[in-house]
């Protein structure tokens, strides 16, 4: 699914330039936000921890939520991604420790539960703002798919005319030798030179054959029990061979 994002959703079509972009604007943002005064501790603790973040991020983006969450394997996906951002966090306070509060602050505790749960928060708001925007992307481009992938009308050869018939609108399929009725809502109908096999390789998954003569709708049943089913006011009988 990953590969289907469309290249106009990046900076002038480069997904680099997209993610560096991204990156240096995030960088600059928390240091100034996080910054209390001291704009050089700032931007030196926030260029110590961003490696540790933006790891996180694309463990996530192009392995949690490819491999787990878009095959909806939604409880490894959550496992995987608690492990990511904790392993994470806990990196995030040894460097934050040594490298921020040893020179800059009165170094706390290094094993405060509250400094590791901070951490741990801060991973993942990286983390959880860009697999957001991943999920937001994969799906307008699932949305943009099914757009075109709008039902399309099938063509129908009957008395020398061609007619164009959405398959949504047949209601069932009767077959007699390789000549065929196409029962349409309406009550209208069509007569073509085609045998039920043919039909069965033009129609979608909503179409199934209930009987060597027939082939139903399956959104059109209006009642049905273990012999038939009834479609647009008829009875249709269920082969023993075939299932509903």
């Amino acid at each position: 699914m990953q590969k289907l994002i469309s290249k106009d959703l990046y900076i002038a079509n480069s997904r680099m330039l997209t993610h560096v972009t991204f990156w240096a604007g995030y960088y600059i943002f928390f240091s100034l936000l996080w910054s209390k005064g001291n704009l050089f501790a700032s931007f030196q603790l926030e260029l110590v921890l961003m490696p540790i973040r933006i790891a996180a991020s694309y463990v996530s983006l192009y392995y949690l939520i490819p491999t787990f969450l878009s095959k909806a394997r939604i409880v490894q996906f959550i496992l995987g991604y608690l492990i990511v951002i904790t392993l994470g966090g806990l990196l995030q306070r040894v460097l934050t420790f040594y490298f921020h509060e040893y020179f800059f602050l009165e170094a706390g505790e290094f094993y405060s539960l509250s400094a590791i749960a901070r951490s741990i928060v801060l991973v993942n708001s990286a983390v959880m703002f860009l697999s957001a925007l991943k999920v937001y992307k994969l799906w307008m481009e699932d949305r943009r798919l099914v757009e075109q992938r709008k039902e399309q009308p099938l063509e129908i050869r009957s008395e020398k005319r061609f007619y164009k018939v959405l398959p949504s609108s047949i209601l069932y399929v009767e077959g007699l030798g390789n000549y065929l009725t196409i029962y349409l809502e309406g009550g209208k109908s069509l007569i073509s030179y085609m045998s039920l096999k043919e039909a069965e390789n033009i129609l979608d998954n909503r179409f199934s054959r209930l009987h060597k003569s027939f082939i139903i709708n399956k959104d059109k049943v209006e009642s049905y029990n273990n012999e038939n089913v009834e479609i647009g006011g008829r009875i249709i009988p269920i082969g023993k061979s075939y299932q509903l």
